[in-house]
C-alpha cells in the first residue's frame, strides 16, 4: 500500500520556530527591561585625589527623585519614606554595585541645586568602605572636618562612631539607549547608617541600636510651618512646646521588622527600652542604665567638640551592650564645631545625684580638656586632615576645622572639672599640666555672684527704662515699657551660676503699667531649655506656666503686696549650671511659651528693683 504524502509537517515546523522566536524575543525584552533598572556608568574624569562614588539613575527613577524633591522644597521639609527608594548604580572607584537610593535629610538645606542628600542601600550584601548602608551629604551639613575629627576621637577613646568621610561625587541620568545626562556634583561627606556593621565595626557582640521615634515632633513642625509659611513667618512661633515637652516619645530599634522576627533581639530590645524608659522617669540613677566610663567620655568629647546638635532627643542613638547589661551612647550628627555657652551635661539626671557617673565624667574631663589631649589629636590625623583640606579648597571657602572654638570649650570644660572636684573631693585627680586663670577658678569653685539689682546688668531688648532715675541704682521704681508691637520685648540678665540638678527661685516685686496688665518671666539655658510663666497683675492671678528641655518641677505663684503690687515668683529645677533670667511686659494674646513675642499695644509694667533675688532650694 502506499503511504499518502501531507504537507501538514513543513507547516508545524513553521509554527514552531516562530513560537520559539517569540519566545526568545519576550526573553530578551524582559531582560533588557530588568536589566535597565541599574544603567552602565559611563566613564568620566575624576577631579579630586578623593574616593569616586558615582550614582547612575535611568529616566523614570531619576524624575520620581526630582518630583519628590521639588514637592520638598515647595514645603519647607522632607518627608522620606520607604517607597522613595529607587533603582541605581552605583560606581565606586570603578567597581559597580547595584543598589536603592532616596533623598535624605529633614530640611531643604540637604536639598541645593543639584547637589542632593542621598540615602544608599547596596543590594546582595554588598559593601563599600564597610558599609552597605550609608549616607552622602554636603559637608556643610555637618560642618566639614570637624565631625569628621569628631568621630575619630570618639572611636580613639572606644566608643561607638560611625564611619565618616568625604569622597567625590557624580550623577548620571541615562536618558535613551545613548544619552547621559551628566551632573558633577563635587565633594560629598559619606557616613555609616546603623546596622549590624555598625555594631561590629566598633568590636561590640550583636545586638539592637535604639533612638527615639521622630514621628510626633515633624508632625507638629509640619503643622506649624504650614501655618507660619500663610504668613510669612517662622514655624517656631507656632510651634506648641508645651504639648511638645510633655510628650513621650516611644522607643524604638533600627531595623525593627528583623529584631521582632527574632527572639533574641527581641528581648535585647525589651530590656534596652526598660533601661531607657526608667532612666527618662528617674526611676533609676545613671549607672543603673548606662556604662558610666563610656557615657563619661561620650559627654567630655561631645562638649569638646560643641556637638549639642547630637544630644537633642530625635538625633540620640544608644547601643545595648547584652554582655554589660548597659547602654553605650553612639556618636551621631553632632554638627561639631560649634562654640559653647556653657557645660552641656548628660540630658537625664536619673533618680539622684550619680557619685559613680560624676566621678567618671571628672575622670573624662581630667583628660579631655587637657591641652595636650587636642594636640595630640591634630598630631595623629594631620597627614589626613592637611590632604582632605586641600580637596574641600578646590570647591569650597572658609574654615573647615574650627581650632578656636574647640580651645575655647576646653576652658569651659576645665571650670567644669574644678567644680565636681570641688563637690566629690577628687583633689587627687592627675592636675591638669594648664593652670585654670584666676577667673576661672574663681567661677569654678566659689560660683561668681551677679547682683540682680544693678541695673548695669539688665539687658533691653525691645523695652527701654522709663521713670526717675530709672538707669541709676538708687531708683525705687523702674518702668519697663515695649518699644515696638512688632518684635519681642524683654528684660535679660544672662550668666547666673547655679548648682546642677538644683532648684532655684526667682521673685520680684511688679505692679502694671499705664498700658497693658500681664508680666512673663523666664528661667532659661541654652535654647530651647526653659521655664515659664504669666502673671495678670490686674486680677492678682497666675495666668500659665510652660517648661520644656532640661527644666522640670515648674511652679509659680502671685501675691499680693503693698497697694497695687505683687510679688510674682518663678521655680524650677534644672539640669544646668548657669541660667539667664529673663522678664518684661506682655498682653493677653500671648501664652507661656511665647510671652515675650509681638503685642497689640506698648505694654508696660513697673518694677521694684531692690526686690529682685533669685534663691537655691
Amino acid at each position: 500500500m502506499r503511504v499518502k504524502s501531507s504537507n501538514k509537517f513543513p507547516f508545524l515546523f513553521l509554527f514552531i520556530l516562530v513560537i520559539l522566536a517569540g519566545m526568545l524575543w519576550l526573553l530578551q525584552t524582559t531582560s533588557k527591561k530588568k536589566a535597565s533598572k541599574y544603567p552602565i556608568t559611563p566613564l568620566t574624569e575624576q577631579r579630586t585625589t578623593l574616593d569616586l562614588v558615582q550614582i547612575s539613575l535611568n529616566e523614570k527613577a531619576y524624575r520620581k527623585l526630582k518630583k519628590k524633591r521639588n514637592k520638598a522644597v515647595s514645603v519647607g521639609i522632607l518627608e522620606a519614606e520607604d517607597s522613595d527608594f529607587v533603582p541605581a548604580t552605583i560606581t565606586f572607584n570603578g567597581n559597580d554595585y547595584n543598589a536603592e537610593v532616596r533623598l535624605k535629610g529633614d530640611w531643604t538645606i540637604h536639598l541645593e541645586e543639584d547637589k542632593w542628600s542621598f540615602r544608599i542601600k547596596l543590594k546582595d550584601d554588598k559593601t563599600i568602605l564597610g558599609m552597605r548602608k550609608f549616607s552622602l551629604h554636603h559637608p556643610s551639613t555637618r560642618r566639614y572636618l570637624n565631625e569628621w575629627l569628631y568621630h575619630r576621637a570618639m572611636k580613639k577613646e572606644g566608643l561607638m562612631g560611625l564611619r565618616y568621610g568625604f569622597v567625590e561625587g557624580k550623577i548620571h541620568v541615562k536618558m535613551d539607549h545613548k544619552n547621559y545626562l551628566n551632573k558633577d556634583v563635587g565633594i560629598y561627606a559619606i557616613e555609616e547608617t546603623f546596622d549590624k556593621r555598625t555594631i561590629e565595626s566598633n568590636g561590640r557582640k550583636e545586638s539592637v541600636i535604639i533612638k527615639f521615634s521622630e514621628d510626633y515632633w515633624w508632625a507638629e513642625v509640619r503643622k506649624s510651618k504650614a501655618i507660619a509659611d500663610d504668613f510669612g513667618l517662622n514655624y517656631n512661633d507656632f510651634m506648641n512646646y508645651d504639648l511638645i515637652s510633655k510628650v513621650k516619645y516611644p522607643i524604638i530599634p533600627f531595623s525593627e521588622s528583623k529584631v521582632l522576627a527574632d527572639t533574641t533581639m527581641t528581648n535585647y530590645f525589651k530590656i534596652a527600652k526598660n533601661l531607657l524608659e526608667d532612666l527618662r522617669s528617674n526611676n533609676i540613677n545613671i549607672s543603673d542604665a548606662f556604662d558610666v566610663e563610656k557615657l563619661a567620655m561620650d559627654t567630655a568629647l561631645m562638649n569638646l567638640f560643641g556637638a549639642i546638635h547630637g544630644t537633642y532627643l530625635i538625633n540620640v542613638r544608644y547601643y545595648y551592650n547584652p554582655i554589660t547589661s548597659k547602654l553605650e551612647p553612639i556618636s551621631f550628627d553632632g554638627n561639631s564645631g560649634v562654640k559653647l555657652t556653657e557645660f552641656r551635661h548628660f540630658v537625664y539626671p536619673g533618680k539622684e545625684r550619680d557619685t559613680s557617673y560624676f566621678k567618671a565624667l571628672a575622670h573624662a574631663l581630667n583628660k579631655v580638656a587637657s591641652p595636650d589631649y587636642l594636640d595630640q589629636l591634630l598630631k595623629t590625623n594631620q597627614s589626613e586632615i592637611e590632604e582632605i583640606t586641600t580637596e574641600l579648597k578646590r570647591e569650597f571657602r572658609g574654615s573647615f576645622l574650627d581650632m578656636e572654638n574647640l580651645r575655647f570649650n576646653q576652658n569651659i570644660m576645665r571650670s567644669e572639672l574644678e567644680i565636681l572636684k570641688h563637690e566629690f573631693n577628687l583633689n587627687n585627680l592627675k592636675t591638669l599640666e594648664v593652670a585654670l586663670d584666676s577667673t576661672q577658678a574663681a567661677n569654678a569653685s566659689n560660683k561668681t555672684k551677679i547682683d540682680l539689682t544693678n541695673r548695669t546688668n539688665w539687658n533691653p531688648n525691645g523695652v527701654e527704662f522709663m521713670g526717675n532715675n530709672s538707669i541709676e541704682n538708687k531708683a525705687t521704681v523702674v518702668t519697663i515699657k515695649r518699644t515696638t508691637t512688632t518684635n519681642s520685648g524683654f528684660v535679660r540678665i544672662g550668666n547666673i551660676d547655679v548648682n546642677f540638678n538644683s532648684t532655684n527661685t526667682v521673685s520680684i516685686k511688679v505692679k502694671k503699667g499705664k498700658q497693658g496688665g500681664l508680666m512673663g518671666m523666664r528661667l532659661q539655658g541654652i535654647y530651647p531649655n526653659r521655664a515659664d510663666a504669666i502673671f495678670d497683675l490686674s486680677s492678682g492671678k497666675l495666668k500659665e506656666t510652660f517648661n520644656q528641655g532640661q527644666f522640670s518641677n515648674v511652679k509659680a505663684s502671685i501675691k499680693k503686696a503693698d497697694g497695687e503690687w505683687y510679688l510674682c515668683t518663678l521655680q524650677a529645677k534644672s539640669n544646668l549650671n548657669k541660667v539667664n533670667f529673663i522678664f518684661g511686659p506682655t498682653d493677653a494674646s500671648k501664652k507661656a511659651l511665647n510671652w515675650e513675642g509681638s503685642t497689640s499695644q506698648k505694654v508696660e509694667i513697673n518694677v521694684d528693683p531692690r526686690s529682685l533675688q533669685i534663691k537655691e532650694n
